[in-house]
């Protein structure tokens, strides 16, 4: 983290718009909130030792396309978001330990079917989602992907574009974004889950005080009481300002167990930077 967010500066966070339960803006100005915009404020006040009061958080808007880019320029400090841990990223990038663990799956419009051939489906161009499509060869339907740039693009072109008929994506945020204003009914899921994996918030790999630090306080976090709170708020009930929420299981497989994660981080590091 820069030398100016340990002197009290503000720290700058990637957050995305378009990204429910995750973070996303609800009104036009960007205001992000979400799971992980909150778990990012509970982390970053430990951290940075203010744990009763709210951290100084400048949020800056990122897309999957251009978050890993602002933060080699230092346009932000962390990403707090939906961003997988792979092997590529963690080549350029430090991940904390897992926040959260999804699969992908894939929509339908209504009408569409599969089997008819030349299916086309949009994605983020160079995504997990889009990786996990590519190495199933089991899926008994034939396909084209259409690659756009971020989620909320991705969104767009699925609902306007007939030429279209399927959307892939992180299937918690394609829950979310397809019950959302405008959806069509009849958006069918196919039962058919893609891949597996974490996310992760991404820092820069030369910032490794910040890296064990967030680790640490992500910890405490998750063995805390305010994590089940979470849960509840952003999978359970209704989310902020879309009129519907996702009435997930607080014990599926895709949260963090709450006991405190020990063995990669010692307990005894220091969690606030000086």
């Amino acid at each position: 983290m820069s030398g100016d967010a340990r002197d009290g500066a503000r720290v700058r966070v990637g957050f995305q718009r378009s990204t429910p339960p995750f973070s996303y803006a609800p009104t036009a100005d960007f205001s992000p909130v979400g799971y992980s915009v909150d778990l990012a404020r509970l982390v970053l006040a430990t951290v940075l030792g203010t744990p009763h009061t709210a951290p100084p958080l400048e949020a800056v808007e990122v897309t999957s396309s251009t978050r890993e880019a602002l933060l080699a320029r230092h346009r932000i400090d962390i990403e707090c978001g939906s961003t997988t841990i792979t092997q590529a990223r963690a080549r350029r990038c430090a991940f904390s330990r897992p926040i959260f663990r999804t699969s992908h799956r894939i929509a339908v419009k209504p009408g569409v079917k599969v089997t008819a051939g030349g299916l086309h489906v949009v994605g983020i161009q160079g995504s997990t989602s889009q990786a996990a499509l590519e190495t199933r060869t089991d899926l008994g339907f034939d396909w084209t992907f259409v690659g756009v740039a971020s989620i909320g693009e991705a969104r767009d072109v699925f609902l306007d574009d007939p030429r279209v008929g399927a959307m892939v994506a992180d299937e918690v945020i394609l829950r979310a974004l397809l019950r959302g204003g405008g959806t069509p009914e009849g958006i069918r899921l196919l039962d058919t889950r893609l891949g597996g994996e974490f996310y992760g918030f991404m820092m820069r790999r030369h910032d490794q005080e910040f890296v064990r630090a967030v680790d640490d306080a992500l910890a405490e976090v998750f063995a805390s009481d305010a994590y089940p709170r979470l849960l509840q708020s952003w999978f359970v009930d209704e989310l902020p300002g879309l009129g519907f929420g996702l009435g997930m299981d607080p014990a599926d497989d895709a949260f963090v167990r709450r006991e405190r994660q020990a063995g990669d981080h010692p307990a005894d590091r220091k969690r606030r930077l000086r």
